[in-house]
C-alpha cells in the first residue's frame, strides 16, 4: 500500500489545487475533482469506496500540510493485519461427502411444443453468412422486399414535353 501511496503521489504532481476552505480542495485534474479532507471525501468516490487515499485526495493532504497517514483506514496498517491473524486459525476437518448416485441425479430434457401458426418463411442465416440484400424495382431501396410486395407510395413526376 505504500508503493500504491508513492505512485499516487507520483501521478498527482502536476495537478494544480485551489483551496476553498479549511477542509475543501479543489483538483484540477481532467476532470476537475472535489476533495474535503475533513470528512475524507473525494468526489471521484474512490476515497469513500476502498478506504485508501485517491491521487486527489493525496495531492490535496499535500497542499493542506496534514499528514497523509491520517487518511487511510485502519485496516490498512501493519498492526490490524497482525491482529487479524493474531489468533489461532483451525484447520478445517475433512468431511465424508455423501454417495453419489447418477441415476438418481438424472435431469430430462423440457418438453418442446411446437409454437402456433405457421412457420416462419425465411429460413435465420447461420453465423458468418453472408446474406443478399434485395433491391426493390419499384422504389428502389435495399431492403425485404420487391416490386411486387412493395408498399411506398408511387413517385409521379410531372414531366412536360
Amino acid at each position: 500500500m505504500e508503493k500504491k501511496l508513492v505512485a499516487a503521489y507520483n501521478d498527482s504532481r502536476a495537478w494544480c489545487v485551489s483551496q476553498a476552505n479549511d477542509d475543501v480542495y479543489e483538483v484540477h485534474s481532467h476532470p476537475s475533482v472535489l476533495v474535503d479532507v475533513g470528512k475524507l471525501t473525494c468526489s471521484c468516490f474512490q476515497w469513500q469506496i476502498n478506504g485508501f487515499p485517491c491521487s486527489h485526495a493525496v495531492v490535496a493532504f499535500r497542499n493542506s500540510g496534514r499528514n497523509i497517514y491520517d487518511a487511510i483506514d485502519s485496516a490498512f496498517c501493519i498492526d490490524t493485519f497482525r491482529a487479524t491473524y493474531s489468533g489461532t486459525i483451525y484447520p478445517i476437518p475433512t468431511v465424508r461427502r455423501p454417495l453419489f448416485n447418477p441415476a438418481e441425479c438424472l435431469i430430462a430434457p423440457p418438453t418442446a411444443k411446437r409454437p402456433p401458426g405457421r412457420p416462419k418463411r425465411k429460413r435465420i442465416p447461420s453465423k458468418g453468412e453472408v446474406v443478399q440484400r434485395i433491391r426493390c424495382g419499384r422504389c428502389g431501396k435495399v431492403g425485404n422486399h420487391n416490386k411486387k410486395t412493395c408498399k411506398e407510395p408511387l413517385q409521379l413526376g410531372c414531366h412536360m414535353i
